[in-house]
């Protein structure tokens, strides 16, 4: 009797951890979108303060309230961006593709840090992009969908890093 407890135990751990392989790879699959930039990505970067995006345009929650929010620390070397939510409004169906971007010394220009390709109907949606990155030098991140939807960005400089560190 233990024996066949063993065996079928045995199976079913096996069975158990053919699922979970098959659900990442799954997983891994559905969100091939998703895009970072490389170089200081940092995989304990997380934000512990919050930041809100004012509503620009069809970037927007349901209230008009904010274009998303962003958590973000000091870090030595720049400053940890956590995870961005980006809110979009949709009127009718179309595919847009979301952005995080990121404006430093570095990268005056701007530097998409976090992309994903989205096909929806009408209606408000959200997403949270994980950046976990420290950007050194970094003045701005912004979030859209398309330029058409509006632009949304928070100004990170010296001063203002300054004021969100008192506010948050």
């Amino acid at each position: 009797m233990r024996r066949l407890l063993r065996t079928r135990t045995r199976r079913l751990a096996a069975a158990l951890i053919t699922a979970a392989t098959l659900l990442s790879a799954l997983l891994a699959l559905l969100m091939p979108g998703v895009s970072y930039a490389a170089g200081q990505s940092t995989a304990g970067c997380t934000g512990v303060t919050a930041a809100v995006f004012p509503a620009v345009g069809f970037i927007t929650d349901p209230d008009r309230n904010q274009a998303g929010h962003l958590w973000w620390r000091p870090e030595s070397g720049g400053v940890c961006i956590g995870t961005v939510v980006e809110f979009v409004q949709y009127n009718t169906t179309q595919t847009k593709t979301w952005q995080v971007i990121v404006y430093s010394a570095g990268h005056p220009g701007g530097q998409v840090v976090a992309a994903r390709t989205f096909s929806l109907g009408p209606g408000w949606y959200y997403f949270g992009f994980g950046v976990h990155q420290v950007i050194s030098g970094l003045s701005q991140v912004c979030i859209t969908a398309d330029d058409s939807f509006g632009v949304s960005c928070i100004d990170i400089g010296q001063s203002q890093l300054r004021t969100l560190r008192a506010a948050g």
